[in-house]
């Protein structure tokens, strides 16, 4: 007699056979991107190492500038606005003697007072808020303790479900996997190590390890009937969309670094090192006009604060 292969084995079979058509474009795919990956790694690593140090010297002027140009500003909003004239309001006690530093002077200790009188109001006011707020954050931690409580109970009626959950996976599982159910000697081995895991999992009240076993496992039925089959073919077409997944995602990745405005520089080492030399040249005639850029914005900021002094004096 010769077997007749049935609708659902030949879809099976089929399905297997695109998954190692994808499980094959994938590895391709995978070797294809390997080398322009360390390529790239490469590049950045020359790139950071000769240009880094410029770049952050660049950066941390430009922060300077912008905080100094930041309290120029505040002194001249002070100014026109006209207030108590205590330099205290203005700037805090770390910012006073970053500024003593900045100039090299010795700002007077009245300064340094006002300040910590003005911090001490802060606290003050901030404290008044938080007395205010008592009687609203009693009232909500009683409302936290309260959804607390209600999601206590729930995780107790969880706990019941999921015994049930449990002893329905266990007799799902041991039907499907007894070795009794083996059609070849080959099915028997796997049925024998599928339900060494399902008995652990059983004695152990392992509910997750069960769940596990059930997912991964959906191809492996012990029965070959047409519940068996249909198991097999939800999971190949589900493995078919995942590894559908993966390879469009390499194909966009692909697609990006060859794309890349850098890419024809890793493997071109000459012209990466001529580029990296201008960007480096580049740099530090940035930092050379940041550095005039600071020095303007310390100068005003001078200016500023000897306006302000002669203002209240």
């Amino acid at each position: 007699m010769i077997p007749v292969q049935s609708d659902d084995e030949a879809l099976y079979d089929s399905l297997l056979l695109a998954i190692d058509a994808r499980t094959s474009r994938l590895s391709d795919l995978q070797t294809e991107i390997a080398p322009l990956l360390r390529a790239l790694e490469k590049f950045e690593w020359h790139y950071n190492t000769q240009l880094g140090a410029l770049q952050r010297e660049l950066a941390e002027l430009r922060a300077s500038a912008r905080t100094i140009e930041h309290r120029t500003a505040r002194i001249h909003a002070r100014m026109v606005a006209d207030p108590d004239h205590v330099m205290g309001d203005l700037f805090d006690e770390e910012e006073l003697r970053e500024i003593g530093e900045l100039f090299g002077v010795e700002l007077p200790e009245s300064w340094f007072q006002s300040a910590r009188e003005a911090e001490d109001r802060r606290r003050r006011q901030s404290h008044d808020r938080e007395d205010f707020d008592d009687e609203a954050n009693d009232a909500a931690e009683e409302e936290i303790l309260r959804r607390l409580q209600r999601n206590q109970a729930h995780k107790r009626r969880l706990s019941g479900e999921g015994e049930q959950e449990l002893r329905t996976l266990h007799r799902s599982l041991a039907r499907r996997f007894h070795p009794d159910l083996a059609m070849t000697e080959a099915e028997r081995v796997v049925c024998q190590e599928m339900m060494l895991r399902v008995n652990a999992a059983w004695h152990s009240r392992d509910l997750a390890e069960l769940r596990a076993i059930d997912t991964e496992s959906v191809h492996l039925d012990g029965t070959s009937g047409r519940q068996g089959f249909e198991r097999r073919i939800h999971w190949a077409r589900q493995e078919c969309v995942r590894l559908d997944g993966e390879i469009g995602a390499l194909v966009e990745r692909l697609r990006s670094l060859r794309e890349s405005n850098t890419f024809p520089l890793w493997f071109n080492s000459t012209l990466a090192q001529t580029i990296i030399a201008q960007r480096a040249s580049a740099l530090r005639l940035d930092i050379a006009s940041e550095t005039q850029r600071l020095a303007e914005m310390k100068l005003a900021f001078r200016h500023a604060l000897q306006s302000y002094a002669v203002s209240v004096a």
